[in-house]
């Protein structure tokens, strides 16, 4: 997704763009894209430095983390980016030491901006650390793994005691 710079006129670029979901690389097998990327927002232009601000509107296909099961899991976010102009290496070795203002940077060739990079983080992050089917996902049987949101299984619901603790219980069932 390139944008001329010379493009950005009075300062702002308003835009919409569809990428088409196989045209977009992604390095993440585990979670494809179901359907196309739509990106809509406003580039800034601020001297060199240009300004992202826009939504990024798509949807994966996930694994829920307690049943298994594939689902579709919607991405509606903000997506924001400063790009800078790449700078020249200062010493002979091409090395540049960073420092944390420089995690939110993005360069640009002083020509045009790319923003798939952007886009691509944004998607990720908006997938969450433990991706639900639903909010009351029963999950998979420990003993025999059926999947209980369609059904109860046949194994008995009290867990299996640990031989090491039988004495343990055998005292708790004679206080009661």
């Amino acid at each position: 997704m390139f944008f001329n710079i010379d493009e950005i006129r009075d300062d702002v670029l308003e835009f919409a763009v569809r990428e088409n979901k196989e045209n977009f690389e992604r390095d993440h097998p585990e979670c494809p894209l179901v359907r196309d990327i739509e990106v809509s927002g406003t580039l800034r232009r601020s001297g060199k430095d240009i300004h992202l601000s826009g939504k990024v509107d798509t949807e994966l296909s996930v694994t829920c983390s307690r049943c298994l099961e594939p689902f579709k899991f919607p991405v509606k976010s903000a997506v924001t980016a400063h790009f800078v102009p790449e700078a020249e290496p200062d010493n002979e070795h091409g090395e540049v030491e960073l420092h944390a203002s420089d995690i939110d940077i993005e360069y640009h060739d002083g020509n045009r901006v790319d923003i798939t990079q952007a886009v691509h983080d944004q998607i990720l992050l908006a997938l969450p650390l433990v991706c639900l089917c639903k909010k009351d996902c029963k999950g998979l049987c420990s003993n025999c793994g059926k999947n209980l949101n369609l059904g109860p299984c046949g194994c008995s619901q009290e867990a299996p005691v640990d031989p090491r603790l039988e004495v343990l219980k055998s005292l708790k069932d004679k206080l009661k």
